[in-house]
């Protein structure tokens, strides 16, 4: 097999057409051809011609400091396994069947039929697809647990499996045990309604008194955000690209899956305006399009961009020219901000971060949180809420001090009542 693909765009070419065979998404494929030609480049710039795991390990180390797959990030974990999987259809014509990033998980005949009509039911209600898609977990977890138990149905469920499950499930994981319990919770309420069991189950799952505080927010001081779109040289083309993109995370909030979903018909050039509908809530926004961000964009449309007929806009510098998809994003956000000499301490740094900074700004300078959750797109008000926590020099404005009793206080009626 090896002898046959010399040339490595002929070697991915090839690759990608069999990830196709065994039926990947393209969106999952362009994932592969980006980390693939990034491991060309490699090799091309070392002068390699060597495709084995001994160099696929060099390239790791080269790129990320370190090869020790424990310290590798879930993302760097992939790039790897990516990596590999070229490597193992070089030798052998073939990639492994379960490439997925996370395994599937198959609902047992027993209880898909219930747990399918009640995703459905929640679907009715609008509840979003992610959602769904956590229920579903955790009603995995739960059917299968029953499974294991050695109950074939719902209406043998009984109040001490209920408890013995949630006293077993994610003893290390308050949180995800938290969530489970709403789950299977809200689950026993449907079955009780629908008259799948005869009692009030829902009533026995323990509630376990879990209280998250969300999230501090990272965020970084105006000075640090232009000390960050300096450092990126914009004589380059992958630079314009990259400030194109940094700048609109800074000055509009985006989120990295829009930026990466933007497209050509979403700019009003006459009207100063970007307009989109967001990924993650399908959500419309409408956005002023300041001068520093058009000429970014302009720039790198016009001297940056390869030819293409894509309706995306940013795309990969290297041929075949994919969009970019949000992952690329936060990688090079978090590359740029790292190499900028900005101190990172404890925070994040990918274009999440530049999000929450841009909310920082606007909360400094006065602005009403309905205005800031409109341009964020939140879905409630009390999502952009969290944001007033980040705002420490204005909650201290807030603070007074509390006012001395005067002696008066203590000395009426005689002072009996404080002897």
């Amino acid at each position: 097999m090896n002898t046959v693909y010399k040339p490595l765009n002929e070697l991915t070419t090839a690759a990608s057409q069999y990830l196709r065979d065994l039926g990947r998404a393209e969106e999952s494929i362009r994932i592969y051809l980006w980390a693939w030609n990034r491991y060309q480049k490699y090799m091309d710039d070392n002068k390699i011609r060597e495709y084995s795991e001994k160099v696929v390990w060099q390239y790791i180390e080269a790129t990320y400091g370190q090869s020790e797959i424990s310290n590798l990030t879930h993302y760097q974990r992939d790039h790897l396994r990516q990596c590999l999987c070229l490597v193992q259809f070089y030798d052998t014509g073939k990639m492994p069947i379960y490439i997925d990033r996370k395994p599937k998980y198959e609902i047992t005949d027993a209880f898909r039929p219930v747990i399918d009509e009640y995703l459905e039911h929640k679907r009715s209600m609008r509840v979003s697809e992610i959602t769904l898609k956590a229920h579903r977990w955790h009603l995995y977890q739960f059917s299968d647990y029953l499974v294991n138990r050695g109950l074939s149905s719902i209406s043998l469920l009984s109040p001490l499996e209920l408890m013995y499950f949630a006293s077993d499930i994610f003893k290390d994981e308050p949180a995800s045990k938290n969530q489970s319990l709403i789950v299977i919770r809200r689950f026993l309420v449907y079955c009780y309604d629908k008259g799948y069991i005869k009692r009030r189950l829902s009533e026995v799952v323990p509630k376990d008194n879990y209280r998250q505080q969300a999230k501090l927010p990272s965020v970084y001081t105006k000075d640090e955000v232009r000390t960050i779109l300096d450092s990126i040289d914009r004589s380059t083309t992958i630079g314009k690209r990259n400030y194109a993109i940094l700048i609109l995370a800074v000055r509009l909030g985006m989120r990295a899956s829009d930026i990466s979903a933007l497209e050509f018909n979403h700019l009003n050039w006459n009207a100063n305006q970007i307009s989109f509908t967001q990924m993650k809530t399908r959500r419309a926004v409408l956005l002023p399009l300041p001068s520093d961000v058009g000429e970014g964009i302009i720039n790198y449309i016009k001297n940056g961009r390869p030819v293409s007929e894509d309706t995306r806009i940013f795309l990969s510098p290297r041929y075949p020219h994919y969009p970019i998809d949000s992952e690329a994003i936060s990688h090079l956000t978090r590359k740029i901000i790292a190499s900028s000499g900005v101190k990172i301490g404890n925070r994040k740094s990918g274009p999440h971060a530049m999000r929450h900074s841009m909310a920082n700004f606007m909360i400094n300078e006065g602005t009403a949180i309905p205005i800031i959750a409109e341009v964020l797109g939140h879905a409630s008000v009390q999502t952009s809420m969290n944001y007033l926590r980040i705002d420490v020099e204005s909650m201290r404005q807030c603070a007074t001090e509390v006012p001395l009793v005067p002696i008066s206080f203590y000395e009426q009626k005689g002072g009996e009542f404080y002897d």
